[in-house]
Formats: structure tokens, C-alpha cells, sequence
């Protein structure tokens, strides 16, 4: 993974050195169009790419137009076919699951649109992905549970999984990795995988009732701590704060620092989407530029993880602020 990303951001690299000139590189990128698809604006995650990226599209002289599909699946197919007609140079998208654009993200790529798929991967592999590593996070996340609530912890070892959506790319490839980690400790029991649909409400709903199926479950891992905001909750209004860890992952911003703060979840695995919209910019500015990966295969830039963790090592320096 990342020798392609770094091959590939060497070709580009050398393209923008050939310039030998700042200027030249920005008039190259000047008059160009970047549209960008997300599942929904409105939230800290995808408002913080966006600013990051108008910032270097500011920079830079090209525009970036944000369509927002406001959480449509359907509106979301829609507007992606709308991009692909505008004919731009990049076309930015934010999958909801790992099949919804698959079709759409070859027609781009077939049609001369380099597609950058930010976060959530489809089945369809595009000229580059920004994002975390799922498989990383919930090998990690399972590894922790395990550590907290298996054997030798006098806990039940009952978990909970609480997914956006169960054909999200992060639920799918989180899922698999926990799983692979639950297969080799027996006492792990996951008690419950319901999928929220990314609504804290209803995330609340089903953490309330599989506390009272299970009084005695160790840990809840929700797959976005927007989302897990109501499994946390769930557990506050049950009176099982101190008995119950409440995972997740997400942008890392400052309502998350808030929400450990508070003790609604107390361990969030943070991919920092403030980083990830530079890191998106910066690849948005490097395909305009030419960048492509030696061997064809998709650039990638991994994000970072920042563990945001309560007790005596929290640090609110950990999370971002719009």
C-alpha cells in the first residue's frame, strides 16, 4: 500500500519539479473542476474535507462544487451520474457502501475522470483512495475488547457491534477483521451485530434493548461515534457506565473529545478527517498534476490513527476543531 502511494506520488512529484517553478505548477492546475459527492454534508467529517480542499483549490485556481446527497442513496447514484456528464477533471466521492458506485466509478474512470474515493472504498478500485485502514481499526478495536473483556478479566466477554450500515466498506472490512480476532478467543461472545443506519436514535433503541437481554454485557463497538453517540447514551440512562466500554471510530473532531469527556464512549479510534481533507487536497492537487501509480494499480494515502482514550492519559489535544 504504501510503496504504491509513494511511487505514485513520486511520478506526480517529478511532474511538478519539471515545472521548476511554483507558479507554473498552480497555472496548471488553474481552470480546472473538481466535483465532490459525499453521503451528506452537515457533519463535522465531511464539512472538514471540504474546507480543506476549497483551500486548495483556493490555492491553486481550480473549483471544487460539493453536491450533497443528504444521506439519499438514490439522490446519491443521481448526482454522480450528473458529475460524470459535467465532465470534470476529478471526481471526488464518499461511498455509502461497497457496491452503490461501483458501476458509475468505472464509466468515470473509462471516460478520462479520475475518480478519488475518499474514506469508504467501493468494490470498484479508481485511480486513488484517501482514507483509513479498516482492517487496521478493527483488528485493534477486537484486540482491545479481547484484552478488557476475555479471559482472566471476570467479564462475560459478551460484545455488541453496532454498524452504519452492514454493506458500508468500513463495516464490512471492521467486521471481518474483529471477527478473525473474536475466532481465536472463545470466550468472546458477540452478542448482537444490528445495523444502525448510521441514526443515533436508533442506535439508542437497539444498545437499550440488547442491555436488557444482556445485563451483562462488557462492550459495545460502534463503527462511527456519531452514530454510537446513542449506544453510549443507551448505556448512561441504564446505569452501566462503569460496566460497560463503549468503542467507536470516527473524524476525531472536538464532540468527540466531549463525548469521552462526558463518559457517553470511551475509546474512540480517530482517522483525524481535519488530516484527511489536507490529505485529500493534496492528492486532488497531484492528479490534476498528472499522478499516476507506475504500475496502474489505485494511489493510496493511509491516514493516521489517533487513539482517544478516557482515564488518566486522555488528551483533548488528540481531537480537531472546525
Amino acid at each position: 500500500m504504501f510503496r504504491t502511494a509513494v511511487a505514485g506520488a513520486l511520478v506526480g512529484s517529478c511532474a511538478i519539479v519539471a515545472t521548476n517553478s511554483a507558479m507554473a505548477a498552480e497555472s496548471d492546475m488553474a481552470g480546472k473542476k473538481v466535483i465532490f459527492v459525499p453521503i451528506a454534508m452537515g457533519i463535522s467529517l465531511t464539512e472538514g474535507w471540504a474546507r480543506r480542499m476549497r483551500e486548495h483549490a483556493d490555492i491553486h485556481g481550480y473549483s471544487i462544487d460539493v453536491r450533497d446527497a443528504a444521506f439519499n442513496t438514490s439522490v446519491m447514484a443521481e448526482l454522480v451520474a450528473k458529475a460524470i456528464s459535467d465532465k470534470p477533471d476529478v471526481l471526488v466521492v464518499h461511498n455509502p457502501t461497497v457496491q452503490l458506485l461501483a458501476r458509475q466509478i468505472k464509466q468515470a474512470e473509462s471516460e478520462g475522470i479520475k475518480v478519488l474515493q475518499i474514506n469508504l472504498q467501493s468494490n470498484q478500485p479508481s485511480t486513488a483512495f484517501v482514507g483509513a485502514n479498516w482492517e487496521r481499526i478493527g483488528r485493534e478495536i477486537a484486540e482491545d475488547i479481547v484484552k478488557e473483556c476475555g479471559e482472566g478479566s471476570g467479564k462475560s466477554g459478551k460484545v455488541a457491534i453496532v454498524p452504519g450500515q452492514l454493506t458500508a466498506a468500513d463495516s464490512v472490512i471492521m467486521n471481518e477483521a474483529a471477527f478473525k480476532v473474536f475466532e481465536g478467543h472463545k470466550e468472546i461472545q458477540v452478542v448482537s451485530n444490528q445495523a444502525s443506519d448510521w441514526e443515533p436514535e436508533k442506535a439508542r433503541q437497539i444498545t437499550a434493548t440488547v442491555l436488557q437481554q444482556h445485563p451483562d454485557l462488557c462492550a459495545i463497538f460502534g463503527h462511527w461515534d456519531v452514530h454510537t453517540m446513542g449506544a453510549g447514551n443507551a448505556v448512561k440512562d441504564a446505569g452501566k457506565a462503569d460496566d460497560v466500554l463503549v468503542y467507536s471510530t470516527g473524524g476525531g473532531d472536538d464532540v468527540a473529545c466531549k463525548a469521552v469527556e462526558d463518559g457517553v464512549q470511551d475509546r474512540i479510534w480517530s482517522y483525524d478527517a481535519d488530516g484527511q481533507g489536507r490529505d485529500a487536497g493534496t492528492m486532488i492537487d497531484l492528479l490534476l498534476q498528472g499522478a499516476t501509480a507506475a504500475d496502474g494499480s489505485m494511489l493510496i494515502a493511509e491516514s493516521p490513527l489517533k487513539i482517544i482514550k478516557a482515564g488518566e492519559n486522555y488528551d483533548s489535544s488528540l481531537c480537531w476543531k472546525m
